[in-house]
């Protein structure tokens, strides 16, 4: 009975004859032991038989078990975590709350549309928000310390399927996209609008909670701090960069971060689902970043270094759109 039982174990354990004449790899997996995700691998010759309690040879394999794969460990859970104490998932919980880059466009401007909504001005956006504001209770009240803002977001009437025709925006009810107005980049796309771009950091500046401030007697903060735009907005041949500079002392005074990314459509690229967007160093052996700093981009140049924008010199980035959260 012991021998039946040890054999029909490892009936589906499958050796290659022709691994018994010369070493191989291989790897085999017992139906009968699946659910507990248990491999059999090994290198070479197969090991001698074992025998059986009963006396008998029977053809089994026996293998030591390998460490779990980095792949395999980073798609496991951590099941304890709700039995740590309270303040110690609190910091975890507030640890993973990473400066992020989002994106914000905007239809094509038309005389006919009403440009804001109570103060808002109607933005479309295709980020995601933090991932915490859907795990529970807990995590969601952390991430809401963090992001302090839930900006309304915009879509266009169901009679009017694309971004680019006429005809005003409604309120998505379903969506706002909550945002942490220190830490993280706001990326404007779509065409430059100077009521539009002063009402919105204006309502930035209005939505700045005082509670997180110190100056917590104030009307209003400085608002957006980290502020993206597309270099083909400001790099006219004649007056782009005095433009710049003219928003620089007003509108952007406040800007911690300014820069001016590689990218000139008024839409995030199609397909693209709502990912992360990166904006990265524009790398000087490029074609694109040369043709721009011995062309219109020359305007901005201040000795070696750019412009200042704000509160720090302005940065020449390029963006990309990916996948995840």
């Amino acid at each position: 009975m012991a021998s039946d039982t040890v054999v029909s174990q490892f009936a589906n354990v499958r050796l290659d004859a022709e691994s018994q004449l010369a070493p191989s790899s291989f790897k085999t997996t017992s139906a009968d032991v699946c659910a507990s995700a248990v491999s059999v691998t090994g290198t070479g010759l197969p090991p001698s038989p074992p025998e059986s309690p009963a006396g008998n040879t029977v053809a089994a394999v026996v293998a030591n078990p390998e460490p779990e794969s980095p792949a395999l460990a980073a798609a496991g859970t951590f099941t304890n975590f709700r039995l740590l104490p309270a303040e110690l998932r609190l910091k975890i919980w507030h640890m993973s709350f990473l400066p992020r880059t989002v994106e914000l466009h905007t239809r094509m401007a038309h005389y006919a549309d009403s440009e804001t909504h109570d103060g808002t001005p109607k933005c479309q956006s295709q980020s995601r928000n933090p991932a915490a504001l859907s795990v529970n209770a807990e995590a969601r009240a952390a991430a809401l310390e963090c992001y302090t803002v839930a900006l309304p977001l915009f879509a266009p009437p169901s009679r009017t399927p694309t971004f680019e025709r006429p005809g005003d925006l409604l309120q998505d009810s379903d969506r706002v996209l909550y945002l942490n107005l220190e830490e993280d980049t706001v990326v404007l796309l779509g065409d430059l609008h100077y009521t539009r771009l002063s009402r919105l950091l204006e309502r930035f500046r209005q939505m700045d909670k005082p509670a997180r401030r110190r100056d917590a007697g104030a009307d209003k903060g400085k608002g957006l701090r980290n502020l993206a735009m597309s270099v083909a907005l400001w790099a006219h041949e004649v007056g782009g960069a005095a433009t710049l500079k003219a928003f620089a002392r007003t509108v952007f005074a406040d800007i911690e971060e300014f820069v001016l990314f590689m990218y000139s459509e008024r839409l995030p690229p199609p397909g693209w689902m709502g990912g992360p967007c990166v904006l990265e160093k524009a790398a000087a052996d490029t074609d694109h970043y040369r043709r721009f700093v011995i062309g219109r981009g020359r305007q901005f140049r201040v000795g070696d270094g750019w412009m200042v924008v704000g509160q720090h010199p302005m940065k020449v980035a390029d963006i990309g759109f990916g996948d995840g959260w």
